[in-house]
């Protein structure tokens, strides 16, 4: 797998944004909010990593170097 520049700035700029959503919730309100939005958003993230890895694992079984690649 090759990471480029750009993947990994947009990347970094969704977990900033991301984060500062959830200061910015803990100031406005409460920190219980804000604490409950970062649980949501991390399960969320979890959630799509979930589904990034099985479909990559499905993609990359019949390419050279995947992981049951057999020539």
């Amino acid at each position: 797998m090759r990471i480029n520049e750009r993947a990994v700035f947009k990347w970094v700029l969704i977990v900033g944004v991301a984060g500062a959503s959830v200061i910015g919730l803990a100031l406005l309100t409460r920190p219980l909010v804000g604490s409950l939005w970062g649980l949501v958003l991390v399960i969320a993230g979890c959630a799509y990593g979930i589904r990034w890895t099985r479909d990559w694992w499905r993609n990359s079984r019949s390419h050279p170097g995947g992981p049951d690649y057999k020539p």
